[in-house]
């Protein structure tokens, strides 16, 4: 059997990466011959004996094994997705006007070095329109958090790593300056880069003809609006203010004998992921919850007793809400940016999400520094 990869050789030693390669090749497969373009490479054999290459157009590979070459190609492929020269997807809030500027001196030096596919304008995308867009390496968002979070409920499908530049306050989601882009590109470009696997939540609203929500059954021909959430759902009294009277279950319906739900009065109630921890949620006194942490936050809004904590709940459990009162205003916000209204007797059903955010996280700060130097978590109190 021989084996012709001189394609993949090539693209190896752009990598300067061929001699690690020769090294797991021989301890495969002997006698082994090398081209490298007119360069010679010593090689070591199964014996620990160096032995020296020749010049030929094809690296050929003769085994004694028929399973090797698929063996080799299943080890190596990975490397060979890493891409140098990545396909990049800009999506910019061009609303800011830093960000038009900063684009402007930022797109030909992406251009030397990246793939510009597309460019679309965010304010017109909607989830199926995106599926329009190019397949692509990397999405790179020039904005907020704001601009992250409305990036994230569109492109999650895509499974599109996101790259978020911030120009907001926070800069919790959004990691990178333009100074931290340049600096790490080769990172980011190579694949590198840390990428972590954001928690998002499906939010489901039903009309008061809905049959009650169930882990196992939803009542869909009675749904009117299905969204997802990055941070959180939060179901607030709205005009004229009076408390909500708000019927909450947890994994309803799960065994025979489950008679539903605990009631809870109060101004509200939120329902968010890891990520949102840090939003609203810690505003009303919920926990701060690692984004590594594979769990769901319910916490009141001002819940007029003194036994009703916040949870932290399994996210596949299923959580299930039915407003036993409303106020006219009373409305259910999805990520600060959507809004419906809710009636008296309607449900709202929010459960995990099948596809995670791909979010490319910047090698110079962690989790835990953000959270000191942004929100002054475990900061001692200064003197005045």
């Amino acid at each position: 059997m021989v084996l012709d990869v001189v394609g993949f050789r090539r693209s190896l030693i752009c990598r300067g990466i061929e001699s690690e390669l020769a090294t797991l090749v021989c301890r495969f497969y002997t006698p082994l011959v090398l081209d490298n373009g007119g360069f010679r490479h010593s090689l070591i054999g199964r014996d620990g004996a160096r032995r020296s290459g020749s010049r030929v157009p094809t690296l050929a590979i003769h085994s004694r094994r028929r399973c090797v070459a698929s063996s080799l190609s299943s080890t190596l492929s990975p490397m060979a997705a890493q891409p140098r020269f990545p396909r990049m997807i800009i999506l910019a809030n061009t609303e800011k006007e830093a960000v038009r500027s900063a684009l402007e001196q930022l797109r030909p030096w992406l251009a030397e070095r990246a793939t510009i596919l597309a460019e679309p304008q965010i304010m017109n995308l909607s989830r199926r329109s995106v599926s329009e867009l190019p397949d692509a390496d990397l999405g790179l968002v020039l904005g907020g958090d704001g601009t992250m979070l409305a990036q994230a409920r569109l492109l999650t499908d895509l499974q599109l790593p996101l790259l978020g530049v911030n120009f907001g306050k926070l800069g919790f989601l959004a990691e990178f300056s333009i100074d931290d882009l340049k600096r790490h590109w080769s990172s980011v470009a190579d694949g590198t880069c840390r990428t972590t696997r954001r928690l998002l939540i499906e939010v489901l609203v039903f009309d008061t003809e809905a049959a009650d929500c169930r882990v196992d059954r939803l009542d869909m021909d009675h749904c009117k609006l299905r969204s997802l959430a990055l941070n959180d759902a939060v179901i607030t009294a709205g005009e004229p203010f009076r408390m909500l009277e708000i019927q909450l279950a947890i994994e309803p319906g799960s065994t025979a004998t489950d008679r539903g739900a605990t009631l809870m009065v109060g101004d509200g109630m939120i329902i968010c992921t890891p990520t949102g921890s840090t939003a609203y949620n810690i505003a009303a006194g919920g926990p701060i919850v690692s984004p590594g942490v594979d769990a769901l936050c319910v916490t009141p809004i001002c819940a007029h007793s003194l036994s009703f904590r916040p949870l932290v709940v399994r996210p596949d459990a299923g959580i299930g809400i039915r407003l036993m009162s409303a106020n006219a205003g009373t409305t259910l916000v999805i990520d600060g940016q959507e809004t419906v209204k809710l009636s008296a007797h309607e449900q709202v059903y929010v459960k995990k999400y099948p596809q995670p955010l791909l979010l490319v996280r910047n090698p110079q700060i962690s989790y835990w520094t953000m959270l000191n130097q942004k929100m002054q978590w475990a900061a001692r109190p200064r003197k005045v």
